[in-house]
């Protein structure tokens, strides 16, 4: 039925506009401030018959509007990352700094400080909000009383941020070994294959921390994962299986045994049983 109550069709084709900009991407928050305006408009101009139609449209494209914002909203999410390290101090106090503005993007004066106790020395351990996904160089630093800041003077560490991850277990200017560990085990929906150890790096055997492998459609059923482990080490370590409820399985057998080379790289190629 055509509209045409007198001074309507210019109220109608002001709205079919709002509601126009509401149901494209070009939504701006200016409209949401003239609501109001139109609602005024309708009640004033609009016979009331077709007040309720218009009303709502408004409305539904006041509701656009604000939901926009939350469309477009950034998703990183971040993860709690603990650093340690095993150094022997003079006094000296331990920091971490590296490559993200988190570990203060390499200014000695932005690291991160860690911390030790009389128990726990010489480990010093400290935790950073990092973004998960991402790849992040770091190293750490030795402050004395004085200020005097000495780097250590191993190449670059680096770590991938992972929420699964467990810390690293590094030392003072021993540069780790780069371990990979490979597992060939056939799984059900829903569950996913791990690794863990006798060493803080490969959680210690606590299933909680133990470290994830993955697969694909083209690799399965190999299950792979790397990690970087300390040199001249001798390492126990097993694979579990967990399924989606979070109940662990262990793999048959006793602790698998490998002794990390002085430098270099590891391969582990293994079979579940």
């Amino acid at each position: 039925m055509p509209f045409r109550a007198g001074g309507a069709p210019s109220v109608t084709l002001r709205l079919q506009a709002v509601l126009g900009c509401a149901l494209t991407a070009g939504i701006t928050r200016r409209l949401a401030f003239r609501r109001e305006t139109n609602m005024l408009l309708i009640r004033q101009r609009v016979p009331a018959a077709w007040r309720p139609v218009l009303m709502l449209a408004v409305l539904i494209a006041g509701l656009l509007v604000g939901a926009t914002p939350h469309a477009r909203a950034a998703t990183t999410q971040d993860t709690s990352v603990t650093f340690r390290v095993q150094a022997t101090t003079e006094g000296e106090t331990l920091l971490v700094s590296g490559s993200a503005p988190q570990l203060g993007d390499w200014d000695p004066a932005k690291a991160v400080p860690l911390g030790t106790t009389a128990s726990s020395s010489p480990q010093w351990t400290g935790s950073v909000q990092l973004p998960a996904g991402t790849t992040v160089q770091y190293k750490y630093i030795k402050r004395s009383p004085t200020g005097t800041v000495t780097w250590e003077s191993t190449p670059n560490r680096t770590l991938t941020v992972s929420p699964d991850a467990p810390a690293n277990d590094d030392r003072w200017n021993v540069v780790p070994v780069a371990a990979t560990f490979h597992a060939t085990a056939t799984t059900s929906w829903g569950q996913n294959i791990y690794v863990t150890g006798n060493l803080p790096d490969l959680g210690n055997w606590d299933p909680a921390k133990a470290l994830p492998l993955t697969t694909g459609t083209t690799t399965y059923p190999l299950w792979s994962g790397a990690h970087q482990l300390p040199p001249n080490t001798t390492v126990q370590y097993k694979y579990l299986r967990k399924n989606a409820d979070g109940t662990v399985t262990w793999e048959n057998g006793d602790n698998r045994t490998v002794v990390t080379p002085p430098t270099g790289t590891l391969t582990l190629n293994d079979t579940w049983r």
